[in-house]
């Protein structure tokens, strides 16, 4: 079973939408502000306080989640008890519970955000900041304690209501993400499936194609003579090298590598798992069928060479004038390398190490013998 990854989503305002809500809203304080100005002694806290909150609002209604780092979460925990020190201490003891105390409307505003985006106890750390501010300056009046908790309870509510609903969108967010990658999995899983029973259906039909009807003659009796005998082993040749070389399994390729077998070569393939990390597989195979139509006789060994090296492909002539090697790089060029194995080694490699068998070999198509 694959593991669903954890999947955190942005509840947060985006666009045009967004930002019109908190505008809408720093402008309702600013309203207030305006209207409830009588009894105080000084307007700059109101002006900083507005200030600070439209930052703050902004911040936490609209700011993406990567960027609501901790300390970002931390500041604007504390501006709500910084409204309430400047503002609270400006107002007269009858505007602590009235419209003048726009502070703790705005104050909630910042930390229902807070809450409802996965970060309830910085929300209930900047409520107990606020709480702390109000107790003291109602301590400093003559008001009766008995109006403290109607000047809270809204603030408090809707704080609640925030961290409410934020656990359970998280909670319902997450398990949607993990219903749609389980779902995603299986379509991936089936689409895979179907891939490789495609592929390997196309691959038993070619198989078919090539080698049943032979096989069907000879289980009739048949008896191949010399160029049958050279067109089976150049057959066998082919379906090994469907092993040995998957990468080399294209028709120009083929082709040319069934002409050179049928002309008495041996061609010996080798896949190192190289060419996956070309970009373009198909001009680094380009030059091969034209290598292949030059050599007349002998031995070739193509060697797509292991990944990051400097050449793609390897191609080692062996004949009774002597041994060539030529490479191809990733953009398809051939370079002739020289015949003291430079190059990075490849050349010592494919002539130290010994190579299986060829199942193509001009004594045994000559005399007529049995491959062995």
């Amino acid at each position: 079973m694959s593991r669903v990854p954890d999947v955190v989503p942005e509840l947060r305002l985006r666009g045009p939408s967004g930002w019109t809500v908190v505008l809408a809203y720093v402008a309702c304080n600013v309203f207030l502000v305006a209207t409830t100005r009588a009894g105080t002694n000084l307007l700059w806290p109101h002006v900083v306080g507005l200030v600070l909150f439209a930052a703050a609002a902004a911040t936490a209604a609209l700011l993406p989640d990567r960027h609501l780092t901790r300390p970002v979460t931390a500041t604007l925990a504390v501006v709500p008890g910084v409204l309430a020190v400047l503002v609270s201490w400006e107002l007269p003891p009858e505007g602590l519970t009235g419209y003048a105390a726009w502070h703790l409307g705005a104050g909630s505003f910042v930390l229902f955000f807070l809450a409802t985006r996965a970060h309830p106890v910085s929300a209930w750390c900047g409520m107990a900041g606020v709480l702390a501010a109000t107790l003291a300056r109602v301590g400093t009046t003559d008001r009766d304690w008995q109006a403290l908790p109607d000047l809270l309870l809204t603030h408090l509510s809707l704080l609640l209501i925030g961290t409410v609903s934020g656990a359970v969108l998280h909670r319902a967010t997450r398990q949607a993400a993990a219903v749609a990658a389980r779902t995603e999995a299986r379509w991936t899983a089936q689409a895979t499936r179907l891939a490789e029973a495609a592929e390997r259906n196309r691959r038993v039909a070619e198989l078919e194609r090539m080698v049943r009807p032979a096989l069907e003659r000879l289980a009739a009796g048949h008896v191949p003579g010399p160029e049958e005998r050279r067109r089976l082993a150049a057959l066998e040749a082919e379906l090994r090298d469907r092993i040995r070389g998957a990468a080399l399994d294209v028709p120009a390729v083929v082709a040319a590598v069934r002409a050179a077998r049928l002309r008495g070569v041996v061609v010996e393939i080798m896949d190192d798992g190289g060419l996956a990390a070309v970009p373009d597989a198909a001009a680094v195979l380009a030059p091969l069928p034209g290598m292949l139509e030059a050599v007349r006789e002998g031995r070739v060994v193509i060697r797509i060479l292991p990944p990051r090296r400097p050449a793609v492909v390897s191609v080692v002539v062996e004949t009774t004038e002597g041994t060539s090697r030529s490479t191809i790089d990733s953009t398809g060029t051939a370079h002739r390398a020289d015949g003291n194995g430079s190059g990075g080694g490849e050349h010592h490699v494919l002539t130290g190490q010994r190579q299986p068998q060829p199942a193509v070999a001009r004594r045994d198509v000559d005399e007529g013998q049995p491959e062995r």
